[in-house]
């Protein structure tokens, strides 16, 4: 049974879902809302087998919160979370933005990441610095956020992002209208600040979603990302798109279970 529950992060009360038994799970969300909106549907199937953590990232899932610079640093929060509730190492499950964050946590602390799983994302490339000086000018700031609102913050994106839009959660709709105009801005700023992080240890594993038509995180993207990071397999969750966890949540974690047993 999951549950909510509050630590303390860098001095901020951070909120957790997290229950379970097993080897620890973190659930790292992407950039469209929390950690309930992408993480609810299948938090209990894989309670079963692990402890499941599940936070919201400051400024990303917990609005209130202030953001983070980049996502090396999102990458280090998720570490001082893990030391706050006294577990050494986890499997990383990542979602979209949450998949950046996911890899740059295992490449940077590597004896903090038990197994990587990337679903429907991919690492962050690192910002030249005359790109990221350029990019942080008002001018070419205001532009790139037009740009990501227009190209990702978007609600014509939902058919695009879902096999299904009747799938498509509330809490995802309440996001559009309430969170999504604060979220802009900052993941402007996380975009302009790159990443880059080294290759992980681990072999990652990818899980997505067979019709995930977004641009940039296709299927024929992921295939093309498969040969590239070198992963274990490419496990494809027919009738789903960017959030097969949503879509198609059996599905799901019988993918993850195999992919956390995989070498």
């Amino acid at each position: 049974m999951i549950t909510s529950m509050t630590t303390t992060v860098r001095g901020r009360t951070v909120r957790v879902a997290r229950g379970g038994v097993g080897s620890a799970m973190l659930l790292v969300h992407g950039g469209w809302g929390g950690a309930e909106l992408h993480w609810r549907s299948v938090w209990d199937g894989l309670a079963a087998r692990h402890d499941v953590i599940a936070p919201d990232l400051p400024g990303l899932g917990d609005v209130q919160a202030p953001p983070l610079a980049s996502v090396a640093d999102y990458a280090r929060w998720l570490v001082e979370l893990l030391d706050a509730l006294a577990v050494d190492r986890a499997v990383c499950v990542g979602n979209s933005f949450g998949a950046s964050v996911a890899w740059s946590l295992a490449g940077r602390f590597p004896a903090r990441c038990a197994g990587l799983i990337l679903v429907d994302g991919f690492p962050m490339p690192s910002t030249p610095r005359p790109l990221q000086w350029l990019g942080r000018r008002a001018g070419m700031r205001g532009l790139t956020a037009a740009l990501v609102g227009r190209l990702i913050y978007t609600e014509a994106n939902l058919p695009r992002a879902f096999a299904d839009v009747g799938k498509v959660p509330a809490a995802l709709r309440r996001a559009i209208a309430d969170a999504w105009p604060l979220i802009v801005p900052r993941y402007v700023d996380i975009l302009i600040a790159g990443d880059g992080a080294p290759a992980p240890r681990v072999t990652p594993s990818l899980i997505w979603g067979a019709r995930d038509r977004l641009p940039g995180s296709t299927s024929a993207a992921a295939a093309r990302w498969n040969q590239r990071v070198h992963a274990s397999q490419l496990r494809m969750i027919a009738g789903a798109g960017h959030f097969p966890q949503i879509e198609a949540p059996a599905a799901f974690v019988a993918a993850v279970e195999e992919a956390a047993r995989a070498p």
